[in-house]
């Protein structure tokens, strides 16, 4: 079964980087509500190191810029990214622009199909498909009937995701702007510390657009001898933490939860909040 960004999430897996090999207690995540830039400001003041910014695991920021949406950036600041979005035809079946390569992308996804193959009955008719093309990409509508009939083609062929490259910029403002306009309502996801969100809109409880957003990430850090004590924490309020060890060292529970309570005293979250992380062990990364 494909699922809404799935594509675009293989992108941002591979933004991961690897640590030196250490033991280490790492946490779930949580949802806060805190201030973000007054949670960073708090946490140099009181003489912890902080790092920013990162997109989920890269100090890159990928994607595309997304324009001048003021609502958005009055949530998610000014330097969010978005890394892809998925208009939906059905409930199940949507087309996906990826943005995180060279060239922009659509591609074709049925969440019924379990054989593998697009079936060739779900593919969009052509009047549909060049509607949104021409929505979301800066193209003529002739452009648009040649990808519409080329993803079309890949699906009769028996393509397991029709897919084509749109060499063309992206219009993501139309996009979202027509979106806000026909929803009825809207839900996003927890942004468990790396800042990635994922906002859908229906309309009358039907999904007609998933926009997957990355906002800015920090890792505010301090250490104790050869202990890294890390909680990454996004503008949104998410958040996990993780401690850094030699191999194979071990410390009591209550050893590292207390020094994520003063951290988070010290940056406005209640120190309580620690209460409501699970911690899991490793002694190594390897």
């Amino acid at each position: 079964m494909a699922a809404a960004g799935a594509a675009v999430a293989a992108s941002v897996a591979g933004c991961s980087t690897l640590t030196a090999d250490e033991a280490s207690y790492w946490s779930d995540s949580l949802q806060v509500d805190v201030a973000y830039d007054d949670a960073l400001a708090a946490a140099r003041e009181a003489g912890y190191a902080v790092e920013e910014p990162f997109y989920v695991n890269s100090t890159e920021p990928l994607g595309i810029a997304p324009g001048d949406i003021a609502d958005l950036e009055a949530r998610f600041g000014d330097d969010y990214r978005v890394f892809g979005f998925s208009l939906y035809h059905t409930d199940r079946v949507f087309a996906e622009v990826g943005v995180t390569g060279e060239t922009p992308s659509v591609s074709l996804f049925d969440e019924a199909s379990v054989a593998g193959e697009f079936p060739v009955e779900s593919v969009p008719p052509e009047a549909w498909l060049v509607d949104r093309l021409t929505l979301a990409f800066d193209v003529s509508a002739a452009d648009a009937r040649e990808r519409a009939a080329d993803l079309r083609e890949q699906a009769a062929e028996g393509t397991d995701i029709p897919s084509v490259e749109v060499a063309a910029p992206v219009d993501f403002e139309a996009v979202y702007e027509a979106a806000r306009g026909e929803r009825t309502d809207a839900t996003g996801s927890p942004t468990g510390g790396d800042g990635w969100y994922t906002e859908t809109s229906f309309r009358d409880d039907r999904r007609i657009l998933s926009v997957f957003f990355i906002v800015q990430s920090a890792k505010i850090r301090t250490r104790d001898g050869d202990r890294t004590y890390t909680l990454k924490l996004d503008r949104l309020g998410g958040l996990y933490a993780r401690v850094g060890l030699p191999v194979g060292e071990e410390i009591p529970e209550e050893t590292y939860r207390d020094v994520f309570r003063e951290l988070f005293d010290d940056i406005g979250i209640p120190p309580e909040t620690v209460d409501e992380l699970t911690f899991e062990y490793s002694p190594s990364v390897w």
